[in-house]
């Protein structure tokens, strides 16, 4: 649960935040506004469901920020730590003191393993388990391919076990109960997949070339 509200100071910051974040992942294709929207709006919800208490403005701010590493980079190697001194840079501007900067940046670089710095507060243990929501359900899988690599085979076998392995690291039963709605949403649309591949498989191996010419017996 939120400790308290937030102050209209904060509100308004956040809307400042929001426009700067909208506009840095405009052209951003894995990692887009629309995919920062869906961490925070999953942030929120488990934060509403859970006893512990806490902050709305590191939470709301750590989960908007999250992936502000990926801008400028293709692979986005260590993207946490690379998008913690952008969000230090952004707060150092504003009214935000040093120590709330310091929880945020901790959410930013905590949210993905990359990091090699599992999260350990209650904020930073949402934001990573609402990132990780994002990697499951319909929008998840579509995303994955998108950015995927290599054979439609690969891209969807790579998916699943993602999605499989993004679930068994969430920290909140309220979190694993959102996954479970994400997962069986995806359940018949993986088994078109794996159907539709097996087929595909079928069709080359029963490859005919035409019009060739018989060798006399």
């Amino acid at each position: 649960m939120f400790e308290r509200n937030l102050t209209r100071r904060e509100a308004e910051l956040i809307q400042d935040a929001m426009a700067f974040i909208k506009e840095k992942h405009r052209e951003s294709e894995q990692h887009d506004y629309s995919h920062i929207l869906a961490v925070v709006n999953y942030a929120i919800q488990i934060a509403q469901a859970i006893p512990e208490e806490i902050d709305p403005f590191v939470l709301i701010c750590g989960a908007l920020f999250h992936d502000i590493g990926w801008i400028g980079t293709v692979t986005g190697f260590m993207h946490g730590l690379r998008g913690a001194t952008v969000t230090d840079e952004y707060f150092a501007a504003t009214w935000v003191s040093e120590e709330v900067r310091r929880r945020i940046k901790r959410v930013v670089i905590r949210h993905t393993i990359t990091s090699h710095l599992p999260p350990e507060t209650v904020e930073e243990k949402i934001v990573w388990d609402a990132d990780g929501l994002e990697g499951l359900g319909l929008m998840g899988m579509l995303r994955g391919i998108i950015g995927g690599r290599g054979s439609i085979e690969d891209i969807v076998t790579a998916r699943i076990r993602y999605g499989n392995k993004h679930f068994d690291r969430l920290y909140f039963e309220e979190s694993r109960s959102i996954g479970n709605k994400l997962q069986k949403e995806t359940s018949m649309v993986i088994q078109r997949f794996e159907q539709a591949l097996e087929t595909r498989k079928e069709q080359i191996a029963e490859l005919e070339l035409p019009y060739v010419e018989r060798e006399p017996i």
